[in-house]
């Protein structure tokens, strides 16, 4: 995971998700929804040196990706399955609605080899087999990210503490298989449960890498801080942290000083606006010394 680089440009901002307040969110899904916007902070980000840029197949993304002049330049790490957009699509189109808003952008090429996947699988989909669907689901996400280069994979939260709750490592072992051999490409699991997770992991002996929060606040670091920082501290799994601002509870000054001592290999960076991006990703270069 090394060539990720230390500092990851992350998109909740673009896809509408603030912890500061709902006025936010909604400033955000307004701001975003214009893809020259999330243009914008891309190249700031890449003028200091970011070139690793984790997201979600969002409409809004995906379209300021194909406009980004240096999309070819970066590594690009997806997030699957969107399960946030999913819910809110499926809300108002139904889920079949909500997957087929998902796949307007693809060639009749992409369209033609997933309906034959699917076919394939109907059997398994109606059976409920919950494993089968979820490979098909990642090969349907990972369709719009065919032309850009990955630099892995994440398997969203909701799913590996899904995994976690259920005491079920073939939900893991199925994800990371299929991204190494399939897409040739590190898989990564992101989680809101650290504290759990890393243990459960060592016990089933699966090694991958682990997205997780780390913050001075010991914001949505579960069960504790202290017992998160103690696991990053004492295992050897590659440790990617996310949330470093605690939701907006700290300042780059102060969430980077945090930091500097934390055996991190990355930190995933989330900015609001092009000022926001100079300022923070400058502070990072900074104080990480990078």
């Amino acid at each position: 995971m090394n060539e990720l680089g230390k500092l990851i440009l992350g998109s909740n901002a673009f896809e509408g998700v603030s912890f500061i307040s709902r006025s936010q969110s909604v400033h955000y899904m307004e701001y975003f929804s214009r893809a020259e916007n999330i243009v914008a902070i891309l190249e700031a980000a890449f003028n200091l040196g970011v070139k690793t840029f984790m997201c979600s197949n969002c409409e809004n993304i995906m379209a300021a990706l194909g406009e980004f002049k240096g999309n070819r330049e970066i590594a690009v790490l997806p997030v699957i399955p969107n399960a946030y957009e999913y819910a809110r699509e499926a809300s108002e189109k139904g889920v079949l609605g909500a997957v087929i808003s998902k796949a307007k952008g693809f060639s009749m090429y992409q369209k033609v080899r997933l309906g034959l996947r699917a076919l394939a699988k109907i059997k398994s989909v109606i059976s409920r087999d919950v494993l089968n669907l979820l490979a098909e689901l990642v090969h349907f996400e990972l369709a719009s990210f065919e032309k850009y280069n990955l630099g892995g994979v994440i398997l969203h939260g909701q799913i590996t503490d899904l995994a976690l709750s259920s005491h079920n490592p073939h939900i893991i072992d199925i994800f990371q298989n299929l991204i190494k051999e399939t897409y040739k490409v590190q898989p990564v699991l992101a989680t809101h449960n650290l504290g759990i997770l890393l243990p459960q992991l060592m016990d089933w002996k699966i090694r991958i890498p682990v997205m997780a929060p780390l913050n001075k606040k010991g914001f949505m670091m579960r069960p504790s801080q202290e017992e998160c920082e103690k696991l990053i501290r004492e295992t050897d799994y590659y440790f990617i942290a996310k949330k470093i601002f605690a939701g907006g509870r700290l300042t780059p000054e102060e969430a980077f000083a945090y930091l500097t001592d934390k055996k991190a290999g990355s930190f995933v960076v989330g900015v609001g606006s092009v000022s926001e991006a100079y300022h923070t990703f400058s502070v990072a270069k900074s104080i990480l010394k990078i």
